[in-house]
């Protein structure tokens, strides 16, 4: 399992389609935490724990048209 951060949300006025979206395919993954911005802008930071870059991309995919994102950053832990 690798770890992965990325900084993402619905686009603007695409809220509501996004969450409808989400609680068809599930909900947020499993391994997967999600912590919203302060400033309540609609973005988040998510922290994914996956088996691939793969994985993420194909959740996403769910989303595409209402959903913009950072890239994707591979976590490295260190001992």
């Amino acid at each position: 399992m690798k770890k992965f951060y990325f900084i993402g949300g619905p686009k603007s006025g695409r809220s509501e389609e996004f969450f409808q979206r989400l609680d068809q395919v599930g909900g947020t993954p499993s391994g997967w935490c999600v912590y919203p911005h302060a400033a309540v802008d609609g973005k988040a930071l998510h922290i994914a724990n996956a088996d691939s870059l793969g994985n993420i991309l194909d959740h996403l995919g769910n989303f595409e048209g209402i959903y913009e994102r950072s890239e994707i950053v591979e976590i490295i832990e260190r001992p």
